[in-house]
């Protein structure tokens, strides 16, 4: 039998269940505002006037579904593939993203004729492989003619196993895409059937077959744990078969319960939902039946084989948490196309551009800058944000890196804060290091790490690490 790691429960279920940020950006969008098309302009621009031009990636945005997730919080629309409106829509909505890509690459792409390297592309959703053959080739081809993109470019895209295709998969590794991401939810066909994903192991595997024929490199599983109807054991079975599919990275992902905010939700049943307790056991035992399958624990809730390439990205300092997970290139500027896409400058601004595809269309085709929201940082905003990204990426946060990132020492910087990680370290969540920084308790820390952020997040009050924010972030644990 497994054994789990011991924990101290009567300290995890004081900590646990609160409302607060899982910091896929800081501030986080509750602390953005409204920009108009100037100001967006003049958020971009500090992409190319920094003092040393950082590599490109690129996010685009696909958010056509056949059918509805009742779990799911993506902007995706749902629209039937037989239907001719829902054909025109999908053409129309590519034909508008290849604008804005054409409209962004003389800005973003180049610097005084030199070209910029694109190092990451990024296709999310909504789910991606609703397009056609034809229609990815269309939009990767516009993409490859308007930007420079680096031969071992990490070029990645969301899948929907109910819909992807062997044809698909060859097109796109074709194209040059080298790793999917898989959106598998859970195996256990009672919470399928209650969320409204039924996708058979069969399934699944054949897609993963299909993947490393066509020649993928990397493919992905996004988990989630604390559906309605799941228990320990069936999370136990899920894990299980999920390892024996031998995927190279696993993101497993804490449900995000927030009704009142994501209509689809309100079909679920929120009274079968696991409770705190639960849920702990049910990350417990991911942790320790992945690591048992040689997996690396990264973050938060990534796990990936020693030799994938998130985990050398943690080894080299190179690893990133944001709106797409734990991924590579922790200093490439982010640039998001199509409706609701995020665009991220380290250390520098946020923008996301119109969520509504119609006021997308509509300002696309006038030549408007989509980007309806916003935020530039604040100095602080930049150190806290870099304190952050140690704390989710690599579970500690070292003084001598954050001094050579943001400039900062982080014993004064941080010297308000002081006793509320005393108080932390008294409830073993983080220890203090002989570097003068601090790191994770394992696992207590690890599984409460949102608690332990929110003593580092300017915009929270300084008890949330202990009360939560009411009706502002989903539950935690």
């Amino acid at each position: 039998m497994l054994e789990l790691q011991v924990i101290n429960r009567d300290t995890f279920s004081r900590y646990a269940g609160l409302s607060l940020p899982r910091h896929v950006a800081y501030p986080m969008p509750t602390w953005w505002h409204e920009v108009d098309a100037e100001a967006s302009s003049k958020l971009r621009a500090l992409s190319t006037c920094a003092p040393a031009l950082r590599d490109l990636s690129l996010y685009l945005h696909l958010p056509f579904c056949e059918k509805m997730c009742r779990f799911c919080a993506c902007n995706r629309t749902i629209v039937r593939k037989d239907s001719q409106s829902g054909a025109q829509r999908v053409s129309q909505y590519l034909d508008v993203l290849i604008k804005e890509l054409e409209l962004r690459a003389e800005d973003i792409g180049k610097i005084n004729s030199e070209r910029r390297i694109v190092r990451q592309i990024h296709w999310g959703g909504g789910t991606p492989t609703y397009l056609s053959c034809e229609q990815i080739q269309q939009l990767h081809g516009a993409t490859t003619a308007l930007f420079d993109i680096s031969p071992d470019a990490e070029i990645s895209i969301e899948v929907d196993p109910r819909v992807t295709t062997a044809e698909q998969l060859c097109v796109l590794r074709k194209c040059g895409f080298n790793r999917i991401s898989l959106g598998v939810q859970d195996f256990d066909k009672k919470v399928q059937e209650h969320i409204g994903r039924i996708q058979p192991f069969e399934m699944v595997k054949q897609t993963v077959a299909d993947a490393r024929q066509a020649g993928f490199t990397s493919i992905n599983f996004d988990l989630i744990y604390g559906l309605p109807l799941q228990t320990i054991q069936s999370v136990k079975s899920m894990i299980e078969k999920a390892i024996e599919l031998e995927p190279d990275r696993i993101a497993f992902y804490h449900y995000a319960q927030i009704p009142d905010r994501i209509a689809n939700q309100r079909g679920l049943d929120h009274t079968a939902l696991p409770d705190s307790d639960s849920k702990l056991t049910m990350m417990l035992e991911a942790t320790a039946r992945f690591g048992n399958a040689g997996y690396v624990y990264v973050g938060l809730d990534h796990f990936a084989k020693p030799d994938e390439m998130l985990v050398q990205a943690m080894h080299n300092g190179q690893i990133n948490r944001s709106f797409q997970g734990m991924t590579t290139g922790a200093e490439l500027d982010l640039f998001g196309f199509g409706c609701s896409a995020i665009s991220i400058l380290p250390r520098s601004m946020y923008l996301q551009n119109e969520h509504d595809i119609s006021a997308y269309t509509e300002k696309v085709l006038l030549g408007i800058d989509p980007a309806v929201r916003g935020k530039a940082l604040t100095k602080d905003d930049g150190v806290r944000q870099a304190a952050l990204m140690q704390l989710y990426c690599l579970a500690e946060i070292d003084p001598a890196r954050l001094q050579r990132e943001v400039g900062v020492d982080f014993a004064s910087y941080f010297a308000q804060e002081s006793s509320q990680i005393d108080r932390l370290v008294a409830d073993d969540l983080v220890e203090r290091t002989e570097l003068g920084g601090i790191r994770l308790t394992q696992p207590l820390g690890r599984v409460l790490m949102r608690n332990v952020a929110a003593v580092f997040d300017g915009y929270l009050d300084e008890d949330a690490p202990w009360t939560g924010m009411k009706q502002t972030f989903s539950a935690s644990a």
